[in-house]
């Protein structure tokens, strides 16, 4: 497994990691299978986990404490925590209006923090970000102020948490946060996929301005059809369809299914050692909900990243045209419907 050093954390992590939101209850997985998950995933070299308050309404956290149970050694993995989305966590039975004034009040932010932990069994955390910067935090982003900011950064002056960082699906918005240099990590969603690289245009060259740590998640949209697997008969939708934005999606994805017949590669392979190839990329989180996607996405990542000419081929399908990304084709609830 190639390992990376995470920006000015100094942390090693694994350049592939584990995402802690889909081997939870909420996935149909069960408890057995999410540690048997963790435990192999562990075994062949995986040390950087990410999991969060709203993963599986705090079962990840549960599930992510019991695996440092198992590996308290050499072989105890990083843990990256999120703290945010409290409709979905310990304070999600109160009022509306009282969930949302909880996001401005330092008291309740780290009456969350301290249940995370609680559940996690741990004194202390390796890393906490903000859970998607661009929801309901108010984050100044040129500034980088926030309430939940200012708590980061007194819980890593206390030594209760060791480094700091927030997620977003906003590359633009971490790109500024970044530059104010309060950042130790960034997580970023889809900012890399088999279709785009937005993350390139700001936020890696910030991160690499003030050596913050780099972390993607929702490479395949998550589990975005198409993306997942090779399916030419259902772009024929997308191709006949009066969006020229849907006919770009569909002309890329028929591009890019040639390129992985060529390669013998699944979609999910190629995306793996895609990323792979990006050593400004410290560590992919993929997201598992069996055992047979982590020993996929180990063996994929075993394989190395994509020569550079294949990755020069993949950019070029990326610059072919403007097209909806997954999420916002998810977003928009079409993607499933046209993609039957």
């Amino acid at each position: 497994m190639i390992n990376r050093r995470l920006g000015r954390t100094g942390y090693e992590v694994s350049a592939l990691g584990m995402g802690g939101f889909q081997f939870t209850g909420q996935f149909g997985v069960k408890p057995a299978e999410a540690d048997a998950i963790i435990d192999y995933g562990i075994s062949k070299g995986i040390n950087f986990i990410d999991t969060a308050q709203l993963y599986g309404g705090g079962e990840s956290e549960a599930i992510v404490g019991r695996a440092l149970q198992r590996h308290p050694g050499a072989d105890k993995p990083i843990i990256c925590a999120k703290v945010g989305h409290f409709q979905g966590g310990i304070l999600r039975d109160l009022p509306a209006e009282k969930i949302a004034a909880a996001y401005f009040d330092p008291e309740e932010i780290i009456r969350t923090i301290k249940h995370s932990m609680w559940v996690m069994r741990v004194d202390t955390l390796d890393m906490l970000m903000l859970h998607e910067i661009e929801r309901t935090w108010n984050t100044n982003y040129e500034t980088g102020d926030s309430v939940g900011l200012t708590v980061l950064e007194e819980l890593k002056k206390q030594g209760v948490v060791k480094y700091i960082g927030a997620s977003s699906w906003d590359c633009d918005a971490l790109a500024s946060v970044a530059n104010t240099g309060r950042l130790d990590a960034v997580l970023v969603a889809g900012g890399i996929s088999l279709l785009s690289r937005w993350m390139f245009d700001r936020l890696v060259p910030a991160c690499k301005a003030h050596d913050v740590g780099v972390i993607v998640g929702a490479s395949l949209g998550q589990n975005t059809p198409g993306l997942v697997f090779k399916n030419r008969e259902a772009l024929k939708p997308f191709l006949e369809a009066d969006d020229p934005k849907l006919n770009m999606f569909a002309t890329k994805l028929n591009c890019l299914y040639d390129l992985a017949d060529e390669l013998d590669l699944s979609m999910v392979q190629m995306v793996v050692r895609y990323i792979l190839s990006f050593e400004d990329i410290h560590s992919h989180t993929m997201g598992v909900r069996a055992m047979e996607h982590v020993i996929d996405n180990i063996k994929s990542a075993e394989m190395g990243p994509l020569e550079d000419k294949y990755v020069q081929r993949i950019n070029s399908i990326q610059d072919m045209g403007e097209s909806y990304t997954p999420k916002q084709l998810a977003d928009m609830q079409r993607l499933n419907k046209l993609f039957k």
